[in-house]
């Protein structure tokens, strides 16, 4: 049928997350091999092989697919971030921000007005340096992302590194193998199908045959009802007849 996913000398899932994922206990020999390729009656078996095959692959892609849809739920989008020097230098303005607006309210408090303004103004200057510099150094970082063919979390300077990985290599050979069986049994005619419709036409031919015979006797039937009915019809008038005889003896 082309491979095998998980046999014991060749596992594709071998030191992966996918716990699942038995060892095939099947025998793999390329002798084996060989001699169902001449085998008589290789085209018959090897068709329901490939169906067995098939409904296999297609349990690890539903597997595959579940994985993605739990992987997808638990990865963080896009983050903006800012370089470690420059939230140093913010965190220290917001100290002297704050500084400043506390010797604010404090002048305030002793009605020394134009010293509360001046340091409010400071703050206020020192506010929109630290909104510069956010503007100026972020930058937004990519995160994770979830391969739809493996379900493997990675990042984008990661993707072309795991797209030669060993892992995604098999599901992505297991998701092609299975769209080529689907279309080559597809294809196929099923001997299956094929039986099925022989079973029909024959009941068909039995039904036909019982209702020819049904008519038959319902036309016999119908044919014996009307004699009979013939009969007892002549047999009433003899006896209209004789009864009318013996009223004009009288």
């Amino acid at each position: 049928v082309g491979f095998c996913p998980n046999s014991a000398q060749d596992n594709w899932f071998h030191n992966t997350r996918r716990k699942d994922m038995n060892v095939c206990t099947k025998i793999h020999s390329d002798r084996l091999k060989r001699d169902f390729e001449e085998h008589a009656d290789r085209a018959k078996y090897e068709s329901e092989y490939e169906r067995d095959f098939l409904n296999f692959l297609e349990g690890i892609v539903r597997e595959a697919d579940a994985w993605i849809a739990r992987e997808n739920g638990n990865v963080t989008g896009n983050v903006t971030k800012i370089p470690p020097t420059v939230r140093a230098k913010i965190s220290e303005l917001k100290a002297q921000s704050e500084h400043l607006m506390r010797h604010a309210e404090e002048a305030a408090d002793k009605n020394e007005f134009a010293a509360s303004k001046r340091s409010l103004e400071l703050a206020d200057i020192i506010n929109k340096e630290i909104e510069d510099l956010k503007e100026k150094h972020s930058f937004v970082s990519t995160g994770e992302a979830v391969c739809d063919i493996c379900g493997v979390r990675c990042k984008p300077d990661e993707e072309a590194a795991h797209r030669a990985g060993r892992l995604h290599e098999g599901y992505t050979n297991i998701r092609a193998k299975v769209k080529d069986l689907r279309e080559k049994i597809r294809s196929k005619p099923d001997p299956d199908d094929r039986r099925r419709r022989d079973d029909d036409r024959e009941r068909d031919r039995d039904r036909r045959d019982r209702d020819r015979r049904r008519e038959a006797d319902d036309r016999g039937r119908s044919r014996r009802d009307r004699s009979r009915s013939r009969g007892h019809d002549r047999s009433r008038s003899r006896d209209r007849d004789r009864d009318r005889g013996r009223d004009r003896g009288r």
